[in-house]
């Protein structure tokens, strides 16, 4: 197959093309004939071909090279990504097994070799969570994320982590390579700051290599900060300290692991030097993000009291401003709502309740927002006073329409007319939502 590949890259004669085909095709099984077919669609990117022989061969998928090579490992190659799934597909259907030996590269390593960050990605996705393939390695004892963290690609990380089986995790972050290395020892020395996987719950930082480094003794491997290596150190000390329960218990920890550690006291008090003066300018530039933060959600809540409160106003006014008026006196319903007994009434006096409790509540939001000083926080309580205000702002639309239709009963023509107009509201919220939620959706897929 790579003399073929290389006649066509380097544009050999047809003839020749032709003689290395046929010449590969007579010495596999017959059962995979067509296979080479298969495998030059794959190059070419010709997807309608590829599902056209998926369609009536199925069995091709299961052709394996001298190496292990599938169509698959070529389609992972090729980066052909919207022809993954068809042919894990097709391997389902027929039984494959998806087992591979020992330092047989993996679809997956194919990919994470060459970069191909979403092509790694969906076939985390779209591989059978029965097979173990995610957790094999390469010659060198290197698994997927090995590989990942070598090539100092965050996202590709990130995605693994993301989308692999939960049975797969805690064997993918604790495999050792043949240095002794172990994921987070290489994404460390890279700096590559992943934070899913440095809180991952269960993840051993003290684990030791062949040369007795743990991932934390990475951080000292070169003189100079790395990327973000200061990040991962503020990190791990954090994850240190929350699992320490005691202060002396922490204390203690600290201590032996930097009597243990290979790292020589000098080059780390050296480096720790470093660490500390960025970390103060990290700590400074994230309270003056706070800062930043906190004013913008200030400056809108200062919007969004006032809209809560004009909506509180009004509501509560209409609660007592009823509708078509009331029993006069000297009459036997005397200070009775005169259209008490509609239907429509009853849905008005609800609608302008609900307005009513859920700007009040909204209003209650903002203060409390106020009494915080965490942005995390403050944006939480702001969202949910805005789809507070939002929902109260559809409340009294409804109000105005039942109320409407109330006192128009007796002219049908123009209370519908009212209700019609006043219920393009509600298309336009729709319309909105449903953009928001695609939005997002798309947002989701590019990430």
């Amino acid at each position: 197959m790579r003399l073929i590949y290389k006649a066509i890259d380097d544009e050999y004669s047809t003839d020749i093309v032709k003689l290395l085909s046929e010449t590969y095709e007579a010495g596999i099984n017959p059962d995979h004939k067509g296979v080479l077919t298969l495998i030059l669609a794959i190059k070419r990117r010709d997807k309608d071909s590829v599902l056209g022989l998926l369609k009536w061969r199925k069995h091709l998928v299961t052709f394996a090279e001298v190496d292990g090579w599938t169509p698959l490992h070529y389609a992972a190659y090729h980066e052909f990504v919207s022809i993954l799934g068809p042919l894990i597909e097709a391997q389902k259907d027929v039984g494959y097994q998806f087992v591979y030996g020992d330092t047989v590269s993996t679809p997956f390593h194919v990919a994470v070799e060459h970069g191909y960050t979403s092509t790694v990605i969906q076939l985390v996705k779209l591989w059978p969570s029965t097979s173990s393939a995610y957790t094999a390695v390469n010659k060198n004892s290197r698994n997927i994320l090995h590989l990942a963290a070598a090539k100092n690609n965050k996202h590709m990380v990130q995605g693994i982590l993301k989308y692999c089986p939960q049975k797969y995790k805690d064997q993918l972050l604790q495999q050792q390579d043949v240095n002794g290395d172990t994921p987070l020892h290489l994404l460390i020395s890279n700096g590559c700051f992943v934070p899913e996987l440095i809180e991952h719950k269960g993840l051993n930082t003290m684990v030791k290599n062949k040369k007795s480094w743990t991932p934390r003794d990475m951080l000292y491997f070169k003189d100079d900060i790395i990327a973000e290596q200061v990040k991962i150190k503020i990190a791990l000390d954090d994850v240190q300290s929350n699992s320490s329960r005691k202060f002396w218990r922490k204390s203690m920890k600290k201590d032996t692991d930097i009597l243990e550690s290979s790292v020589l006291p000098s080059k780390r008090e050296k480096k720790d030097f470093i660490f500390d003066k960025y970390t103060k300018i990290l700590i400074d530039e994230k309270n003056a993000q706070m800062k930043k933060d906190l004013e913008r959600y200030k400056k809108r809540t200062n919007t969004q009291i006032v809209v809560s409160a004009l909506i509180t106003t009004v509501t509560f006014t209409v609660g007592f401003t009823m509708p078509g008026g009331l029993h006069q006196s000297g009459e036997v319903d005397e200070g009775l709502v005169i259209l008490s007994k509609k239907t429509a009434f009853n849905a008005f006096m609800v609608s302008d309740a609900l307005a009513l409790l859920l700007s009040t509540c909204s209003l209650f939001l903002y203060f409390l927002e106020s009494m915080y000083e965490d942005p995390h926080q403050v944006s939480k309580l702001n969202a949910a006073s805005t789809g507070l205000n939002i929902v109260s702002v559809m409340a009294m639309m409804l109000t105005f329409i039942t109320g409407t239709y109330v006192v128009l009963s007796h002219s049908p023509a123009i209370a519908i007319t009212v209700c019609l107009i006043g219920s393009f509201f509600f298309l336009f919220i729709i319309v909105l939502l449903i953009k928001m939620i695609y939005d997002r959706h798309v947002k989701r897929n590019a990430d």
